[in-house]
C-alpha cells in the first residue's frame, strides 16, 4: 500500500475512534426506555448502562415475544450511539427459534449494519465471547442468548459479566430463554409475556390488522429501584416503550391474539 494511502487510512480510523470517544462521552449511565411508569421505578431513572439484565420468556408460548423484546431494549440501549451491538449465540441455537432474521429486526429498530453476530462453539465461549467484547469498548450493547439451565451460567459467570459491565460502561442484556431463574448478580430481571397489538384505526375495522408492538413485562428484580408489571407498547420510529391501560374486558383481546403471534415471530427463521 503507498504510503499517502496508509496516512489516509491512518487519518480515518483516528478519526472514527475520536468520533466514538466523543459520543461515548454524552452517554449517560442509564438508557431510558421512555415509558415513565417504568423509568420512574429504575434505579436514576434507566436502566443503567455499565450493567447485567437478564430477560426471560414467561413461557415457552412467548420466546418469540421476548426475542422482540429484547431487540427492542437494544435499541434503546444503542440509541444514542455510533457503536455497533453484539448479538452472541451459540453455532447450535440454545432455543429452537432458528437463527436472526433480519427485517424483523430492522422494524423495531434495530439496523442490519449495527449488529455483529456471534456464533461460538458453545456456552462457555459465547460468555468469554461476550466478556471479551465488554472489555474491547467497541460495542454499545453485548447481546447473548443462553439457556438458562446451562451448567456454564452460574453466580461466577454472571458476577464476570457484571464486572466487566461495569468496568466499560456497557450494558449486558442476557436471553435465558423460559427456564427457572438461577443464581445471578443481574441488576434487573424481566419476565416476559406476549400480547396482542391495538388494532389499527386506518384499516377496515373487519380486517382486524394488528398495531404495533405489545408485551406484558414484569420486572421481578431491580437492585436500587422497585419492581412491578405493565402493558407496554413498543413504538420502533421513537425507540421507545410506552405503557398502556390494561383493558378491563380483554375479549377484543382474544380475537386478534393469533393474528399479533404470527407479527412478533419474524425475529428469527428457521434454517
Amino acid at each position: 500500500m503507498p504510503l499517502a494511502s496508509k496516512g489516509r487510512l491512518i487519518a480515518e480510523l483516528k478519526a472514527r475512534i475520536a468520533g466514538h470517544t466523543a459520543v461515548a462521552g454524552r452517554i449517560t449511565s442509564v438508557f431510558p426506555l421512555g415509558a415513565p411508569e417504568i423509568d420512574g421505578v429504575l434505579p436514576e431513572g434507566g436502566m443503567k448502562r455499565g450493567a447485567l439484565h437478564e430477560i426471560a420468556a414467561a413461557a415457552y408460548r412467548d420466546m418469540g415475544a421476548a426475542t422482540g423484546f429484547l431487540a427492542s431494549l437494544a435499541a434503546c440501549a444503542s440509541r444514542n450511539s455510533t457503536l455497533p451491538v453484539l448479538w452472541c449465540e451459540t453455532v447450535r441455537p440454545p432455543f429452537d427459534m432458528g437463527r436472526l432474521y433480519g427485517p424483523g429486526l430492522s422494524a423495531f429498530g434495530l439496523e442490519l449494519e449495527r449488529i455483529v453476530l456471534a456464533l461460538p462453539s458453545g456456552d462457555t465461549d459465547c460468555l468469554w465471547a461476550m466478556e471479551e467484547a465488554l472489555h474491547s469498548h467497541a460495542f454499545a450493547a453485548v447481546i447473548g442468548e443462553l439457556d438458562g439451565r446451562s451448567s456454564a451460567l452460574n453466580l461466577t459467570a454472571t458476577r464476570r459479566l457484571q464486572l466487566a459491565a461495569e468496568a466499560s460502561g456497557t450494558p449486558v442484556l442476557l436471553f435465558t430463554g423460559h427456564a427457572k431463574e438461577g443464581a445471578s448478580v443481574a441488576v434487573t430481571r424481566w419476565h416476559v409475556a406476549s400480547a396482542p397489538s391495538a388494532v389499527l384505526s386506518y384499516v377496515d375495522e373487519k380486517e382486524m390488522m394488528p398495531g404495533a408492538a405489545r408485551w406484558r413485562v414484569a420486572l421481578t428484580r431491580s437492585r436500587g429501584g422497585q419492581p412491578g408489571s405493565w402493558l407496554v407498547e413498543w413504538n420502533g420510529m421513537e425507540a421507545a416503550f410506552s405503557a398502556v391501560a390494561r383493558p378491563e374486558d380483554d375479549s377484543s383481546e382474544r380475537e386478534v391474539a393469533a393474528r399479533h403471534e404470527l407479527a412478533i415471530l419474524p425475529f428469527k427463521q428457521m434454517a
